[in-house]
């Protein structure tokens, strides 16, 4: 699959009124999304997934087949995602069952040079509902890297999807996530400003055909010209989005 997407900010103070705006734009109230982002780290050298006893059974078992593929030719950072609720996860002391619950795995590749546009364009892989999540990436080597709680605000307008979105600092637990959220209202925006992010997102399912890829990017570039009296839409340098994991260097024998 392919993801193509434009990249904006806005001010908390305008949150809301931008929020009206795309409200109007799609006929739509927000939905509201919360989930528990996990990071883990692949090796230094790049290697198939070998152990497929947690994800033998998956009814994606072809996506976990081309996420092998991937990491076959470059190691990655990947991530889980976990939706949760404000009510029943956070400051309750109660600790998240991980391998039990459904999470969405996520892999994104180096995006495209951008040759003056603003459109982002990439590869990605996402399995959703997804259990024992935890035991497959650590079966086949990958290790907790951190974590992060992502607020989101999406609205959809025929296959355009528009999402605002804010990243929030958990406290450090190394080696393993920490077992029980705090209150919502301890959490810190990651960005000091306490920007969101907007990003206008599509999705080609199959990317091996170039007119649908050009078509979606001219999607794009309209919602643009539609939304630039409002939204600042930028290119975003593709190192941002890099989540490969380099190589070791090679080793120098004597004498060679």
């Amino acid at each position: 699959m392919r993801e193509l997407f434009l990249t904006a900010s806005t001010r908390d103070a305008d949150f809301t009124m931008s929020c009206a705006v795309l409200q109007g734009l799609a006929w739509m109230t927000a939905r509201r999304s919360i989930h528990r982002i996990l990071f883990f780290h692949g090796e230094p050298q790049p290697k198939p997934l070998k152990n497929t006893r947690a994800f033998q059974q998956s009814r994606h078992l072809q996506l976990w087949k081309d996420l092998s593929n991937q990491l076959m030719r470059s190691s990655y950072v990947l991530q889980t995602a976990y939706e949760v609720s404000l009510e029943r996860d956070f400051g309750k002391g109660t600790a998240m069952e991980f391998n039990s619950s459904p999470g969405t795995l996520r892999w994104t590749d180096l995006p495209d040079p951008a040759r003056d546009t603003p459109v982002t364009s990439r590869k990605k892989i996402e399995i959703p509902e997804q259990f024992s999540l935890l035991t497959a990436l650590t079966d086949n080597g990958f290790r907790y890297k951190n974590e992060m709680i992502q607020e989101s605000y999406s609205f959809v307008r025929e296959n355009v999807e528009f999402v605002f979105t804010r990243y929030y600092h958990l406290p450090e637990s190394p080696g393993r996530p920490i077992t029980t959220l705090p209150p919502w209202g301890d959490l810190r925006p990651l960005d000091p400003a306490q920007k969101w992010v907007l990003n206008v997102k599509l999705n080609v399912p199959d990317d091996s055909q170039p007119e649908k890829v050009k078509k979606a990017h001219e999607e794009l570039l309209a919602v643009k010209a539609e939304l630039d009296r409002l939204f600042e839409f930028r290119p975003v340098d593709r190192r941002v989005f890099d989540t490969r994991i380099a190589p070791p260097p090679a080793r120098v024998i004597p004498g060679t």
